[in-house]
């Protein structure tokens, strides 16, 4: 036989037997309570002797695919008496009702004498925690995740809204994700998941369903913006207060059931029941909720639900651990109090494999990767979904492709903004902006966004009514290769620039066009900018980067053209200051170190994306010359700069940012190129800064600063309805500016302020107002400002 054809052969004869042979049959059925025929909500479904199972539905239905044979089903739930049914499939699914018999032992109310029991039973349970910790190494998983986001924002019409049993409408599904996950663990930390099948609704660009499996084993429960005591945390006692509510049952096995209870709200804790079994004192079911000081960033109410279930050590049977097998999460919050959502989360394990070797070489730089045929259809997803889609999420899918489909060409409106599809927006708050050198001006402008930001672009032209002037400004942003390390940006404009802002924020625009309007209170110093400027940006490793960056401006002195306000008709705006009128040329070079670990996503496409896990500070240095001669500047100078930026989380009481750096110039530096500090614009500045220094009030061709803030998050009012959202900041600023005599004698403008000694100011902030604003309450400890003192007050836009 000619060898291609006999392998081509083999190979339909093994493709028709496994069509015979891998042909898979459904088991399913309803779980109910067998004396009130009432269907239980998230039962356990284990096929005997394996380590494969599932979990029932909320509606108490099940199913689980297998192929033809014999086999067990064990049905368990706490409070009932496990159930083992036998089933043979042969060439057909079996559609069978279970019912589970309450079992007998169910006690509701203690009576507590001296220490409350549940103590030495979380005791017990600590140590069991400590046993489980030390002899599990590692394992292996496979899930099914589903996630389900609705959203007042939802692109799902009105009329096709359904109504809950009050006749109220729903709010709509934004979204829906699922996914199948094969997932590893090795001791201490190492992650793997690997994202086989997925589905998404059409309006999501990209994204999966991971297991948000949660150990309450760890002393933490880790939300990202800060940390959480677990209820069996070593130091459980300081932070919690238990309760023996009762005992239940599963078969013969007691249960205690302990009310767990936050001792605080001022810091981040938990609350609600958990289940332990006698004897072992492992966790058997968890269902616990944040407290009010335990909101993150557009967060309300966090709710936390897991049910655990046996499965057997692979290299010694003996022992037994219990794993979360049936995972449920739900969220709500609103973002700005106009954005509300609601998140669901489900996470089933079918299958563990505790203690198994792990493919060697699975642990690499990739912590998630998605397979490349991972995209599945309907067909696929029909006999697939653990938790099956209901009539409204089916319909979800259907509508939300349809209306994405439509809002790829139609036209949106905002308050803020004006969009064509998803690529196209226009700024709607930045179309007229106002101040004494333009008075009122006209400005359209436009961007375009590519998918995963790849490609932006920016333009903008306006003019103003009072210098009489024309501005144009034009953007683009590339970034390239799988894991977009490699970027590059070019601006070319005629504008009114700033003085001692790199970029002016469109609220800040919006908001100091209104206060020069109306309080004859314009903010900022500006001169006329012409010219060019590219930027190109490289990570040769996650941890180094280098840049490389060219600009050519005209710069001219721009002066105040009009002294109109609706009110203070009587007042005269200030004069804007001189420059010293110069064609600069500079070229730059950056270093970006960074020395943290850092984790990537394999998205399956090509496409790749890096996130931190680590938290060390980052190190910028970077070198700037602008020379006479080989650059045909005006001016010749150097500038030299280090930036160091660093955020880290200790405990509820400390979580630090802050940020120093020194700039250090030399040769004929003109005004407009002198260094500043990032100071209080009177606008509404972004991020951190001085909240008591006033724009442009110390300058020079030498600064050093340093900012330090700490987040005592909601410790003085984490109990009060309508502001435990909000967060406690405490901020400490110190700078010094120094400037050669050459220089002070080149500055075109002189009323500036050289530091005495070290500048240093204090205070606090509150922030999370409306989620992005906050508001700072600052005092100099020195260097008074002439004529002015007391208390400083800022708003900027910083979620800290």
């Amino acid at each position: 036989m000619n060898k291609k054809f006999f392998i081509r052969f083999l190979t339909l004869q093994i493709f028709f037997a496994c069509a015979g042979i891998c042909q898979t049959f459904e088991i399913s059925g309803s779980i109910r309570d067998a004396k009130t025929n009432k269907p239980l909500e998230f039962v356990t479904v284990k096929v005997a002797d394996t380590s494969f199972g599932t979990t029932g539905g909320k509606d108490g239905k099940f199913f689980v695919r297998l192929k033809p044979g014999s086999y067990k089903l064990i049905f368990s739930y706490i409070g009932y008496f496990t159930d083992t049914s036998y089933f043979y499939l042969e060439d057909s699914s079996i559609v069978r009702d279970i019912f589970l018999k309450p079992s007998e032992i169910l006690t509701e109310q203690i009576d507590v004498f001296g220490e409350d029991p549940a103590y030495e039973i979380i005791r017990k349970a600590i140590r069991y925690k400590k046993k489980f910790k030390s002899t599990l190494n590692e394992y292996e998983y496979d899930a099914y995740s589903k996630f389900i986001i609705r959203s007042n924002r939802s692109i799902i019409p009105g009329k096709e809204i359904p109504r809950d049993t009050s006749g109220k409408k729903k709010i709509p599904i934004f979204g829906i994700l699922e996914s199948e996950t094969k997932g590893y663990f090795k001791k201490p930390n190492l992650e793997k998941q690997i994202v086989t099948a997925k589905k998404e609704t059409a309006n999501i660009a990209r994204g999966f369903a991971l297991p948000l499996i949660l150990n309450f084993y760890d002393e933490d429960i880790d939300l990202q913006e800060f940390t959480i005591p677990a209820p069996l945390a070593d130091d459980a006692f300081g932070n919690y207060e238990y309760r023996l509510e009762g005992t239940t049952s599963i078969d013969s096995t007691r249960i205690f059931k302990i009310k767990v209870i936050n001792k605080t709200e001022s810091r981040p804790l938990l609350h609600g029941t958990i289940y332990i079994a006698d004897s072992l004192f492992s966790l058997m079911r968890v269902d616990l909720s944040t407290n009010d000081a335990a909101k993150p960033l557009g967060i309300n109410k966090i709710i936390f639900k897991q049910k655990f279930t046996s499965f057997k050590d692979v290299k010694n049977p003996s022992e037994n651990y219990w794993m979360p097998t049936d995972v449920q999460i739900y969220a709500d919050g609103s973002f700005l109090s106009v954005i509300n959502f609601e998140a669901e989360v489900f996470t089933i394990v079918s299958r563990y494999e505790i203690n198994k070797t792990a493919p060697k070489g699975i642990f690499d730089e990739f912590v998630i990767k998605v397979m490349p045929d991972a995209n599945k259809d309907t067909a696929y997803w029909k006999n697939r979904e653990l938790i099956k889609n209901s009539k409204e999420e089916k319909k979800a899918y259907n509508i939300i492709k349809k209306e994405t489909k439509k809002k790829e060409n139609s036209l949106g409106f905002s308050f803020t903004s004006m969009n064509l599809g998803s690529k196209y927006n226009s700024s709607v708050i930045n179309y007229y902006r106002f101040n004494r050198v333009e008075g009122s001006a006209l400005s359209f402008n436009f961007s375009y966004r590519e998918k995963l930001n790849k490609m932006n672009a920016y333009f903008k032209f306006g003019y103003g009514t009072s210098d009489k002037k024309s501005k144009y400004e034009i953007q683009y942003t590339g970034r390239f290769l799988n894991d977009r390390r490699l970027r590059f940006h070019a601006e070319f404009y005629k504008k009114l620039q700033p003085l001692s802002l790199k970029e002016l924020a469109g609220i800040s625009e919006f908001y100091n066009s209104g206060t020069a309007l109306f309080d004859k209170k314009d903010n900022l110093d500006y001169y006329y900018a012409t010219g060019y400027y590219l930027d190109l940006n490289y990570k040769l490793i996650p941890q180094f980067g280098i840049g490389l960056n060219f600009f050519q401006e005209k710069q001219r002195t721009a002066y105040k053209n009009t002294n109109f306000s609706f009110r203070k008709k009587e007042v005269e705006f200030i004069d804007n200051p001189q420059i010293n009128e110069a064609f600069q040329r500079v070229i730059g070079i950056q270093f970006d170190i960074d020395a943290n670990k850092y984790d990537a996503i394999d998205w399956g496409t090509g496409d790749i994306s890096r996130f931190r896990r680590t938290n060390i500070p980052e190190l910028r240095l970077g070198f700037y010359y602008s020379g006479k001669d080989l650059l045909n500047s005006t001016y010749e100078y150097r500038k030299y700069v280090v930036n160091l930026v660093g955020r880290n989380y200790f405990n509820n009481l400390f979580n630090i940012r802050y940020k120093a750096g020194i700039e250090y110039q030399n040769g004929q530096v003109p005004f407009q190129s002198l260094s500043y500090f990032k100071s209080s614009t009177g606008t509404i500045d972004i991020g951190m800064g001085f909240n008591a220094m006033t724009y442009q009030e110390f300058l020079g061709d030498r600064i050093f600063y340093f900012h330090f803030e700490n987040n005592f998050g909601k410790i003085l009012w984490g109990a009060v309805p309508y502001i435990n959202k909000w967060n406690l900041i405490w901020f400490f600023g110190a700078g010094r500016n120094l400037i050669t005599d050459q220089n002070f004698e080149l500055a075109s403008y002189k009323n500036f302020t050289i530091s005495r000694g070290l500048y240093m100011e204090t205070g606090f902030g509150i922030s999370r107002l409306l989620d992005i604003f906050r508001v700072n309450f600052a005092w100099r400890l020195n260097n008074p400002e002439k004529d002015k003192g007391g208390v400083y007050m800022n708003l900027i836009v910083d979620s800290f």
